[in-house]
């Protein structure tokens, strides 16, 4: 990553250079740096920019979102029965929205692998935490 990578992820957070340096531990001075290509951004801020994204991406109220899942397991075991996988793909304007669609799909015996990716097909919610995350939706509910 370099300064101005570390910019664009700042404004697209919505965080000043106080906040930015707060979310990893340095201070205000020390990111101005970083965007300036003063001196260079380390590593772990590279990575930790990116998990940090993916957290904020995973709002309820982030989106537009594309939920993706498959109709049979992905991984076939030796006694699996051949039949045709399909992919499904669907849009939705956020992540609530398509969580009340996997709350519904939940016990359908064609839904498997579910994930939801963003506008770039990054994951912003993998399977087991995407089940995980709806489960306590439902509980609220």
């Amino acid at each position: 990553m370099n300064g101005l990578e570390l910019k664009k992820w700042r404004r697209l957070l919505g965080h000043t250079q106080e906040q930015a340096a707060n979310e990893f531990g340095v201070t205000r001075p020390t990111i101005q740096n970083w965007e300036y290509e003063i001196t260079p951004v380390p590593v772990s801020v590279g990575l930790a920019s990116r998990q940090l994204a993916r957290r904020w991406k995973q709002r309820p109220e982030f989106g537009p979102i594309t939920l993706v899942y498959a109709s049979a397991p992905l991984w076939r075991t030796p006694y699996s029965v051949d039949e045709l996988l399909t992919l499904f793909c669907r849009r939705y304007p956020d992540n609530h929205t398509a969580f009340l669609r996997v709350l519904e799909l939940m016990n359908s015996s064609s839904f498997f692998n579910p994930m939801i990716l963003d506008e770039n097909n990054v994951i912003i919610w993998s399977g087991p935490q995407l089940m995980e995350e709806c489960e306590k939706l439902h509980e609220r509910s």
